[in-house]
């Protein structure tokens, strides 16, 4: 599944379950890296709220953290709900 900076961020509050590729179980996201992207929005002004940054698809993380302290691949997701 591919999935953009934007949600990303939005995953590091929400943390929403995630199934992978070939199993029934549902797993709880906890934590990705961003270190070093761009932030979720760009500053603006208080009306307009900031403009989503360039580079949605550039240098993402492959992997992340769920709440079983095992490490997943991004790539092998296949569905997500919400938590």
């Amino acid at each position: 599944m591919k999935i953009h900076l934007y949600q990303l961020h939005k995953f590091q509050t929400s943390k929403p379950l995630i199934q992978m590729d070939h199993s029934d179980e549902w797993i709880q996201w906890d934590y990705c890296d961003l270190e070093g992207l761009p932030p979720e929005r760009l500053p603006g002004s208080m009306h307009d709220m900031g403009k989503i940054p360039k580079g949605q698809w550039d240098n993402l993380p492959e992997k992340f953290t769920a709440t079983n302290n095992k490490e997943y691949k991004i790539d092998d997701i296949s569905s997500l709900r919400p938590s």
